[in-house]
Parts: C-alpha cells; sequence; structure tokens
C-alpha cells in the first residue's frame, strides 16, 4: 500500500517538526510506500533535509521506500548541490513514482517467493 504527503508549505523553524512528525506518522504504519509531493514547497532548509535523508534510510531498513514528486527548481537545485538524488528516487509525476514502486514491490515479493521454492 501506498499513500502520497502532500506538503503545502515552504520547509523552515516554523513548521519543521510538524514536517518531521507528518513524514514519521506514515512511516511507522503497514505502508509499503510513501510519495512526498513538494509541488508547493519552494523553499526547505537543511534540517528538512536531514529529515527526508534519515526517513528514506530508516524506510529502506524497514523494507519500505519514499520517493519525492513534483519539486520546483528551487528544490532541484538545492537537491543537485547536496547530491541528493543519490540518496532519494525523485519523480516529476505521481504516477511514475506509482509505476516505480509497484515494479519495485512487485519485484520484491518474486524474489522472497523464488528464495521459498
Amino acid at each position: 500500500m501506498v499513500q502520497t504527503l502532500v506538503w503545502n508549505d515552504n520547509i523552515s523553524l516554523n513548521n519543521v517538526d510538524r514536517f518531521e512528525k507528518s513524514i514519521k506518522r506514515l512511516l511507522y504504519t503497514n505502508l509499503r510506500g510513501i510519495i512526498l509531493n513538494l509541488e508547493n514547497v519552494s523553499y526547505m532548509n537543511e534540517r528538512a533535509l536531514g529529515i527526508i535523508a534519515d526517513c528514506v534510510k530508516e524506510a529502506k531498513e524497514m523494507n519500505k521506500e519514499l520517493v519525492i514528486i513534483n519539486n520546483k527548481s528551487t528544490i532541484r537545485t538545492i537537491f543537485e548541490i547536496v547530491r541528493f538524488y543519490s540518496i532519494v528516487q525523485v519523480f516529476s509525476y505521481e504516477r511514475d513514482a506509482l509505476h516505480y514502486l509497484e515494479d519495485l514491490f512487485s519485484s520484491a515479493r518474486m524474489k522472497v517467493v523464488s528464495r521459498l521454492a
């Protein structure tokens, strides 16, 4: 099961704690995939980047996946500067993220089944 978190504000000291709680609330459910929609975000502070990086790592440790969609050019620039693309999958459209997650989880199921056989 996959769910999208749509964040509708820039991420700064004023709301970074709420941002972290929102992501972690989804991370600790039975969801396999989390899509973080940053369509309405044009700024995020360094703590927000750290939160996303930590949640991506934690998701992988839990056999889950967190991906990002719809990031604006300012966010893309920040991601490029800090080489964020090396740790998280970023997509322009939700449908592409859903296809990626579907493929990822179906191949993971096949690997488990073939290991049991």
